[in-house]
């Protein structure tokens, strides 16, 4: 019988190429992916990976059984979506992931309305790196995520995936109260900057925004945590470009200028498309739709 967690192990393989990677998106270590691709081959009775180089690739029997594996994983949770729809009620466990200010903002409400009219319905909510999101969804380490995309630096769409749009959310200048300025251009080069770390998406749309202006940001602070960000905005350490839905949340004491372009970010969930019938994925899909507007 084959284990479908082994299955899943090796499908990510086939997306993402890498035993590191696969470890990185299900959250497992390097040697625990090599162990259970190992007892999958027992299972099969055929090699599945070969080793080329310092690393291990498919077999073609291993893509073979990728390809099946995908779709066995797939009509799995479809059978459970349907037999959830036909149950009537979305109960049981539903796993979510989330961004910091989606954390702070849309979070709270979405799990208060669910209380109220799902309270079969468990939900598990942990914090993602928004650049994780979509390949930690596909490999079924979470079963709804919250999603964040920045201007011209959209996330990589995955077969097999729903996104759904929720809002979009405008991306705001903040320096400390009283900071003097005669453009933004000026502020701009002349202030130490406060930016998320490199590699990350905000980060690299930020850097290229100041450089469209003909401006190279100078990024003295880094931090990952935009709560951080503004306490270094408001005790006059550093500029910033933060989204508007941390501001409304937190209301730091900060004064906001217009970034030049009015951007925004757009915000989004996602599930698998096997879950589309899901009362469970429907009912935390419209909870966080419902968020949104009242936000």
């Amino acid at each position: 019988m084959l284990n479908a967690n082994r299955l899943a192990l090796l499908d990510e393989l086939a997306r993402s190429g890498t035993v590191h990677a696969v470890g990185g998106a299900l959250s497992y270590s390097p040697s625990t992916v090599s162990q259970q691709l190992k007892v999958l081959e027992q299972e099969v009775g055929v090699a599945l990976v070969e080793r080329v180089g310092r690393g291990l690739v498919l077999t073609r029997e291993g893509r073979a059984l990728a390809e099946h594996a995908r779709d066995i994983l797939a009509r799995m949770e479809e059978a459970e979506s349907d037999l959830a729809r036909l149950r009537g009620t979305a109960a049981g466990t539903i796993r979510v992931a989330v961004f910091q200010t989606a954390a702070l903002s849309v979070l709270p409400t979405a799990l208060d309305l669910l209380a109220s009219s799902h309270p079969k319905l468990r939900v598990v909510v942990s914090h993602i790196d928004p650049a994780r999101a979509l390949p930690a969804l596909a490999a079924r380490e979470h079963d709804i995520v919250l999603g964040e995309e920045y201007p011209g630096r959209p996330v990589a769409r995955r077969a097999g995936i729903t996104l759904v749009p929720l809002f979009e959310d405008p991306l705001v200048l903040v320096v400390s109260p009283g900071t003097r300025h005669e453009s933004v251009g000026e502020l701009i080069f002349a202030r130490a900057w406060v930016m998320e770390p490199e590699g990350n998406d905000a980060r690299q749309w930020a850097v290229a925004a100041c450089r469209d202006l003909g401006v190279e940001p100078r990024v003295q602070y880094e931090s990952p945590d935009l709560l951080v960000q503004v306490r270094l905005v408001e005790t006059g350490h550093a500029i910033a470009v933060v989204p508007e839905l941390l501001l409304r949340r937190e209301r730091p004491r900060v004064d906001r200028l217009e970034f030049p372009g009015r951007p925004s970010r757009s915000v989004f969930t996602a599930h698998r498309a096997a879950a589309d019938s899901s009362p469970a994925v429907t009912a935390v899909t419209e909870a966080f739709a419902q968020s949104a507007l009242s936000r």
